[in-house]
């Protein structure tokens, strides 16, 4: 007899689809190695996303900006090209100088150790795996709420083929992307592999080039070496470059400003202020007018993002014991450039540089018998050299006669003044080990436990501003310029002495013991029940301004069910999680005395609870339908918590410091739903026709932790929709896609952050999208 509740789930799907074919066509089973080892998805005692080549493409996703779109539990948000995850309640809202993103993401087991690093483009990929709950036991580091893994194709030896695509969408988007299979005997292959991307930018801007536009192109060179049977090598070499007009370095678009009956910006008030606030940007067009999609700047420098990673992987069978080794050398640049005005004005520059070079090496051994326990154990270390700074200045000169608004320039001629820049020089050191045991205790029930011992030494030195006594930031010295000419490159400006004797120098060590423990059991041979408990840290910050936040930890205590159906035609998971988390960081905001500009460094700011259910589905009847879907419910809320107030109001009355516990934790809708289908409408001698469709729904939630009350920083429910027709050819070699993303054209305010002079301002998500996609295979 069949269980009852799987009875009742089977027929109300069947009823929903409305089919029923006697062809059946199994789901196509996705090999993960989110637990280090290669398994099946559904026998991953986790609540893990897995999404193979096919999938990313049906679903358009290139880069980290359209998982939320398929990953239920997922809310994603960006500020410049930092990937802002936000994860069952927790958020990576602070992720500049030495603070990191709650979810750790990994490219073929390398560690991305900045939070812009995690927003490159996707090519040549075999599965995503987005794994949600602390993974402190087998990840470790920075992944406080969930781990991201990217694994790419490797190369075969099977025989040459390779293929390529071309994609041209909207804003003059162009996409062509390949990869090519080499073997040269039984024993050595090669692969390689790369994308170019231009694009004229989705954000427009009246008074200069578009913003968002960008000159990319990556390659990955592999060589897979197996000299025998149980040993193997793969060297992989890759180069990603990046230029073009940011999104900005804290966000783009200017909003309408909360201000009280007193004429002073509260988030509580009822009245919006749409004029721009910035110095020097009198006269400038207001919020209200250019909307989510157009700005007004003068100044569009073109960034420039460097990625350069080495990586050696090395797999040896001993016969019962298999031995990995990752060995990795990265070498990173994030420089992008802003308009500090936000208007027409040639007034203010902004730049963000960021750099780190990175060691890495993990040594995992496992074991590979087939007795009732399996265990697996290793060693991690890295080693970075990073390097923070942030440089402004103004290119002429205001009246400055208006301390809560915009001033005007008093003349157009070059006179550089307002010079502010930091600088923070960061060495981390990381070691980590690890084990984990899983052991039979019968047919139906396996028991696991895990341990990791994780510790971060940290040293910050040549920390500090221009505004420091004896500090290591100063102008260069007898600063001479081309006359009316304004320098593209700040380091014309400042130079900075690491060394200098007013230098912040900071040491602090970080250690944890994070754990897991979980129970699995065969319900039959198709469902698993599970129940997991686990750990998760995330080292403290150092900031330059000498302080010294504690470490962030979580406790995540979650049950789950993984189950096959109708012979394997109907794939069902669900979870229910509960976790908490201490420590963790809110971004804090002084203002400089000397130009007015926000410093923002990071603080401990409490805790959240968080409690949800999340469920996935796959159902293919037969070879034409496929129905999928994915439900998330959260309840997410502040425990003790607190941040400054960077208004100079609440509720009517100048307050320093906002008590936000017992309230909703921002970026944390309650509901969130994905539903895809897609149907084979025609298939014969002149291929196969197949439309398909993909809806989410997201309810309203707050875009921001600075300015929690106020309705500017409230993202209200939306839904978004895709289409896509796909053609392939009968023998599969080629295919032509036609799609339209986000239909309804919403703008979904991702992040709201408040700067100087109380400039409000955010970041919206991705309009509307139209494309067409050519895809060959040879």
């Amino acid at each position: 007899m069949r269980h009852p509740s799987k009875l009742l789930l089977s027929t109300a799907v069947a009823a929903l689809a409305g089919l029923s074919s006697p062809a059946f066509a199994q789901i196509d089973e996705i090999i993960v190695t989110a637990e280090k080892r290669s398994e099946s998805v559904q026998d991953v005692s986790a609540s893990i996303t897995a999404l193979d080549g096919a999938l990313l493409d049906a679903n358009g996703i290139t880069d980290v900006t359209r998982l939320e779109l398929v990953v239920p539990g997922v809310n994603f948000a960006f500020i410049g090209n930092d990937a802002k995850f936000n994860v069952r309640g927790a958020n990576s809202n602070n992720t500049f100088n030495d603070a990191a993103s709650i979810v750790g993401a990994f490219v073929d087991g390398v560690y991305k150790t900045r939070a812009s690093q995690q927003t490159r483009s996707f090519y040549d990929v075999n599965r995503v795996e987005f794994l949600k709950g602390p993974q402190g036991t087998l990840y470790g580091r920075n992944t406080l709420a969930g781990a991201l893994n990217v694994i790419t194709n490797t190369p075969d030896f099977s025989e040459p083929y390779g293929g390529a695509n071309f994609s041209a969408e909207s804003f003059s988007t162009f996409r062509t992307e390949g990869y090519a299979n080499i073997p040269v005997s039984d024993t050595l292959a090669f692969r390689i592999s790369g994308f170019t991307e231009q694009t004229e930018g989705y954000v427009s801007n009246i008074a200069g080039p578009n913003l968002g536009g960008a000159d990319e192109y990556a390659y990955r060179f592999q060589a897979l070496w197996e000299p025998t049977e149980n040993a193997s090598f793969l060297l992989r070499a890759s180069r990603a470059n990046e230029e073009g007009s940011s999104l900005g370095v804290f966000s783009y678009a200017g909003l309408c400003r909360p201000v009280n009956s007193a004429g002073r910006t509260d988030q509580t008030g009822s009245i919006l202020d749409c004029e721009n606030p910035r110095r020097g940007s009198a006269g400038a067009t207001r919020f209200d007018v250019l909307g989510p999609y157009t700005v007004e700047h003068d100044f569009v420098p073109d960034g420039d993002v460097r990625e350069d990673v080495v990586s050696l992987e090395a797999n040896f069978d001993f016969g019962g014991i298999l031995l990995k080794s990752i060995s990795s050398y990265t070498d990173y640049r994030n420089f992008i450039g802003f308009d500090g005005d936000s208007s027409g004005t040639n007034f203010e520059r902004f730049w963000n540089d960021e750099r780190n070079e990175s060691y890495t090496q993990e040594l995992q051994l496992s074991s590979d018998t087939s007795g009732p326990l399996s265990w697996l154990a290793g060693f991690y270390y890295s080693k970075d050299d990073q390097f923070f700074s942030f440089l402004d200045f103004r290119a002429t000169v205001d009246n400055n006669n208006n301390p809560n608004g915009a001033t005007a320039i008093v003349s157009e001629d070059i006179l550089l003044n307002g010079f502010f820049a930091d600088s923070t020089f960061l060495e981390t050191d990381t070691i980590g080990v690890f084990g984990q045991v899983e052991y039979a205790v019968s047919d139906q029930l396996r028991l696991i436990g895990g341990l990791r011992y994780n510790e971060e030494d940290k040293t910050l030195d040549g920390g500090g501003s221009n505004f420091t006594a004896n500090g290591p930031v100063t102008l260069v010295p007898g600063l001479v310029l081309t006359p009316n000419v304004v320098p593209d490159d700040p380091f014309q400006v400042f130079q900075i002495n690491r060394n200098a004797p007013g230098a912040v120098v900071l040491e602090e060590s970080f250690d944890k013991v994070t754990w897991k423990v979980a129970a699995e059991y065969d319900i039959d041979g198709d469902t698993m029940a599970y129940a997991t408990v686990s750990t998760g840290f995330l080292s403290g910050q150092l900031n330059r301004n000498g302080n010294i936040t504690d470490q962030q930890e979580s406790t995540n205590y979650e049950i789950g069910l993984k189950t096959q159906m109708l012979d394997n035609t109907l794939q069902f998971n669900i979870s229910g999680y509960y976790t908490e988390y201490d420590n963790l960081l809110t971004q804090s905001q002084t203002v400089d005395p000397n130009t007015g500009n926000v410093i923002t460094f990071g603080e401990n700011g409490g805790d959240i609870t968080a409690f949800g259910i999340e469920a996935d589905f796959v159902y293919q009847p037969d070879d034409r339908l496929v129905l999928n879907g994915g439900f998330s419910f959260l309840d997410s809320e502040y425990g003790t918590f607190g941040t400054g107030n960077v208004l100079q109001d609440l509720n009517g009355v100048p307050t320093g410091f906002i008590d936000l516990s017992d309230t909703e934790t921002p970026w944390s809708p309650d509901i969130t739903l994905n539903l895809g289908a897609s149907y084979v409408i025609f298939e014969g001698d002149w291929g196969r026709l197949t439309p398909a469709v993909n809806f989410f729904y997201s309810g309203a939630y707050q875009a921001s932790t600075v300015i929690p009350f106020s309705e500017v920083a409230r993202q209200d429910s939306y839904t978004k929709t895709d289409l896509r027709l796909t053609w392939d050819s009968p023998n599969e070699a080629y295919s032509v896609s036609i799609f339209g993303e986000n239909l309804e054209n919403e703008a979904v305010n991702a992040r709201v952050n408040v700067g100087g002079n109380d400039f409000v301002q955010s970041s919206f998500l991705y309009p509307r999208n139209y494309g067409i996609r050519l895809s060959a295979e040879f």
